[in-house]
């Protein structure tokens, strides 16, 4: 038998060459969801083909590294053959596994039998294009243990393909350690089936076919020429996505910052634009003296016309009713939509007669009948009004006072006006007694947390709760947080009200831990003042550790606009949260800043998706365009996407197949007492539709957004 050496430098080349083709695979294969069809089928094809190529390279380098006594040389047309079956063995097999959203283990199966046939059969041609007058004598038990590596490294290599072609976040360390994996196999597979073959003496090689420096030029020079190709393609396509998300990240700031000032669907000012408007006013107020109303607008039994003829009526009722209303409006005026069939007025300079004489007109308008979609459509619209600065001398306390005058309006049957007076609402105390009682409410156990789950899309399975807060007052019931978070804010109070919700969430959290719900995760909101706490770290740092939760089942919702008024604290707060484990969610996106080339610098984890593009993205293609590229844009961030205001079972469908992460909304849960969290558990588990709360306990919530429809 010949005395057979090898060369480890060689060796190396070789596990190197296997490594590069197998990451290129990996990386060709995640390439294939975020394309086009045809950008898509060329990547299948050139995973394939550098897998089979860099497999052939690896074999017959392996080959070169075994040192004979005198110079071989090999048939031409058996290693072409040998190339030919790894390239379409490779291709093929890496097309089957890769195509299609899941793998079954029938295409798993078929796709490692092909790819391990072509890999075995690749090895052995190639051993056979060795020219000798010789015989090569096989060890059976080895070449069955080679064919077993194969089979194993195939499977492993087209698993490892299809489970991380949608992968997003560490893949690139992921596909390091896969393609070490994949070329430690393929090595393995190759170095065993030549340990199998014993050489006889040969008297001198055979004459013909390609010496042994041919194969080495021959090898090295297709193998550079591959990769360097592939490098230069993946080059340029990371720079065309680069380039493309730049792009995006453009447009959809120019998008974000209109829908941040305007409504998409009726294009009028939207909530934040009309705070604005209204702090001007008020400032203009101050310095001359003269009043301005706010009046509350709601469309009467808009749920009817949704219910009856559908969302898209409903919406073309809204954009009917805005017309119709800012035809008779002023330049001075401004008109707002706050969501749903709910519209805000700002009348400067106003007295009883002008606004007696703008109301009724407003009315009247309305009421005529509306030709929508083929149906005659007759609707009325309720109004309250309250003015400084007689009903108060806050926006706060104005917007509240003209929400109670609506809701006495909505009691006395609709479709009329009324300017607020005292007796109209209980719900709204004396500014001293009201402040008085909410600073003592934290001390007589008044504050209560309520729990929102969140599920996985496109599953009816819990993923977490969000914390939200409640004021349970003696006399007035559940109060919600918008009707004394600002005073909490105003007065200091949030500070420890803040601290005393942070510990209740991590104590529910780990009493949900020992009940065995130990992979819910749970959100907290951090108020802007919260967020400037010097020691916010350290409290929710040693909450976490007081009741021994694991950093990553705390997220922190802070909205965009908190996060970018001091960019740099914030970066620095957010990392330290971030190398803590702490997910940060960036809250209520697209109502703030909306400033996605900023945001990206924040060390976020996830993105809440405000509801008012929920609401307006089946009805308006440019919010649906909106929603669709900020889920892609995240995405490309390695950041979850969740949407909340989910109320349809269309919405549902439409953002799951977006590729949202994680929804939330009262089509599935409304916020709920932690005693009733079990109710949930027991309608999903029992697969039943969910008992509706206001039957155990009523959310005050829903009661406002009832009354509101």
């Amino acid at each position: 038998m010949l005395n057979i050496s090898w060369d480890p430098v060689l060796i190396a080349i070789s596990y190197l060459v296997a490594f590069i083709a197998s990451f290129v695979a990996l990386d060709s294969a995640g390439k294939i969801p975020l394309s086009s069809r045809k950008a898509a089928l060329f990547w299948r094809i050139a995973g394939g083909v550098t897998l089979g190529i860099g497999i052939w390279s690896m074999h017959f380098i392996g080959m070169l590294s075994m040192q004979m006594p005198m110079m071989m040389s090999y048939d031409l047309w058996l290693t072409l053959a040998s190339l030919g079956v790894a390239v379409i063995a490779s291709t093929t097999a890496l097309n089957i596994a890769v195509t299609g959203k899941k793998l079954s283990p029938f295409r798993l199966i078929f796709a490692t039998t092909l790819l391990s046939a072509g890999v075995v059969s690749m090895h052995y041609i190639g051993m056979a294009a060795l020219m000798s007058d010789g015989s090569i004598i096989w060890d059976r038990r080895i070449v069955g243990l080679s064919v077993v590596i194969a089979v194993v490294a195939s499977g492993t290599a087209l698993w490892l393909a299809f489970r991380l072609r949608d992968k997003h976040k560490g893949v690139f360390i992921d596909r390091i350690i896969a393609a070490f994996v994949m070329a430690a196999a393929i090595c393995a597979m190759h170095y065993t089936g030549m340990s199998a073959a014993q050489f006889q003496e040969m008297s001198h090689a055979v004459p013909g076919g390609i010496g042994e420096l041919g194969l080495s030029i021959w090898v090295s020079v297709t193998t550079l020429c591959l990769l360097g190709v592939m490098l230069i393609i993946s080059l340029i396509d990371s720079h065309r996505r680069t380039g493309r998300l730049t792009d995006n990240l453009q447009q959809l700031n120019r998008q974000l910052e209109l829908q941040a000032r305007f409504d998409a669907l009726t294009g009028l000012a939207n909530r934040h634009q009309m705070d604005l408007r209204m702090q001007d006013c008020l400032r203009s107020a101050l310095l001359s003296k003269k009043p301005f109303a706010v009046i509350f607008l709601n469309v009467d039994h808009f749920k009817r016309v949704n219910d009856t003829w559908g969302h898209s009526v409903g919406d073309e009722l809204l954009i009917a009713v805005a017309q119709r209303i800012t035809a008779r409006l002023t330049r001075e005026m401004t008109l707002a939509r706050l969501g749903g069939d709910a519209f805000i007025l700002l009348v400067p300079e106003c007295d009883d007669d002008k606004l007696s004489a703008l109301l009724t007109a407003l009315l009247e308008d309305v009421r005529r009948p509306l030709s929508i979609c083929g149906h005659t459509l007759s609707t009325t619209i309720s109004a309250g009004v309250s003015l400084y600065p007689q009903d108060g001398e806050t926006l706060h306390e104005l917007k509240l006072k003209a929400d109670a005058a609506l809701h006495r309006v909505k009691e006395d049957g609709r479709n009329g006006w009324a300017i607020y007076r005292a007796e109209m609402s209980t719900a709204i105390p004396a500014k001293p007694g009201f402040l008085q009682e909410l600073s003592q409410a934290l001390e007589r156990d008044q504050f209560e947390l309520w729990y929102q789950p969140t599920w996985h899309a496109g599953e009816k399975t819990i993923h977490g709760f969000e914390a939200l807060l409640r004021w349970r007052h003696p006399e007035q019931g559940v109060v919600l947080p918008n009707l004394f978070i600002p005073s909490l804010e105003q007065t200091g109070l949030i500070i420890p009200v803040g601290n005393w919700a942070i510990e209740a969430a991590c104590r529910q959290l780990h009493f949900w831990t020992e009940q065995g719900f130990s992979q819910w995760t749970l959100s907290l909101n951090l108020s802007p003042v919260q967020f400037e706490q010097p020691d916010i770290f350290l409290i929710i740092s040693s909450m976490l550790e007081k009741y021994n939760l694991p950093p990553s089942r705390l997220i922190l919702e802070v909205t965009e606009s908190t996060a970018l008024k001091n960019l740099d604290r914030s970066i620095e707060l957010l990392n330290a949260f971030n190398h803590a484990g702490i997910v940060v969610s960036i809250d209520d996106f697209g109502t703030g800043y909306s400033n996605l080339l900023m945001l990206s610098v924040l060390p976020a984890k996830e993105l809440k998706i405000d509801r008012s593009f929920v609401t307006s993205m089946l009805g308006n293609e440019k919010s649906y365009k909106l929603v669709e590229t900020i889920i892609s844009i995240a995405r490309t961030m390695e950041m979850n996407v969740v949407a909340e205001g989910i109320e349809t079972e269309e919405q549902e469908a439409v953002l799951t197949r977006l590729g949202c992460d994680y929804l939330q909304g009262y089509l599935f849960s409304r916020p709920l007492p932690a005693e009733q969290v079990p109710w949930l558990l027991l309608q999903i588990n029992s697969d039943k539709q969910i008992i509706p709360i206001n039957k155990i306990q009523t959310d005050p919530a829903f009661i406002s957004q009832k009354n509101h429809a």
